[in-house]
């Protein structure tokens, strides 16, 4: 397992704030519940929650389909640590967490059936070789579903990216569009897209979910 980086020591210090409760209720609980019901015909193997944070939506996935393998991939130790935490510190209780960066995922061709995405996309340093190392890991007919802030243009996009590149760590929030745009580039299909409400000042989040032919 690497260690972790300069570039992933924010979160590693975010993870011990993650998990406040007003957080969690108003950020991200709207975006876990609105990928479980989007998966509530779906019958996988193999699911893959990448950028699993804390773990909160990995747990959730276990007890969705507790005859498939979960498994949990973040590339900060700090959030790992709080998901194993949560998970249990027997490894049979709980999937595998692996440390890993989005474009360089540990897992055989054509090997997972759903990928799930949240809040973590909008991080990624190269989004589009992220999409292509998906493409290769999903078996055909599976499933990746992106959870992500995204702004309403892409003069919106570029202006939140110069803007917060200012911190080092440059946001990247993909309007629809663009976000179609990866994927069809990536080999992969759109068959819904739409935004799901939350409270608080943070915008609505963007949920796209595509098959893989």
């Amino acid at each position: 397992m690497p260690s972790s980086t300069p570039s992933s020591s924010l979160f590693d210090r975010w993870s011990a704030t993650y998990d406040l409760p007003g957080l969690q209720r108003f950020t991200y609980r709207p975006i876990h519940d609105a990928i479980v019901a989007q998966l509530a015909e779906a019958h996988p193997s193999t699911v893959v929650d990448l950028g699993c944070g804390t773990g909160q939506l990995t747990r959730r996935l276990i007890e969705r389909f507790p005859d498939a393998a979960v498994i949990g991939v973040d590339f900060s130790a700090g959030m790992l640590a709080e998901a194993t935490g949560r998970l249990g510190p027997n490894p049979a209780d709980h999937p595998a967490l692996v440390q890993a960066e989005a474009e360089r995922l540990p897992f055989g061709p054509s090997s997972v059936d759903v990928v799930v995405c949240t809040e973590s996309f909008h991080w990624y340093r190269d989004q589009a070789e992220a999409l292509d190392g998906l493409a290769e890991i999903v078996r055909p007919g599976g499933r990746v579903l992106v959870a992500s802030i995204a702004t309403m243009t892409g003069l919106g996009d570029d202006i939140v990216r110069r803007l917060t590149s200012r911190g080092g760590r440059p946001i990247r929030a993909l309007p629809p569009e663009r976000l179609r745009r990866l994927l069809d580039r990536a080999g992969f299909e759109v068959v819904d897209q739409r935004r799901v409400p939350r409270l608080g000042l943070i915008g609505w989040p963007v949920l796209t979910d595509a098959r893989h032919p």
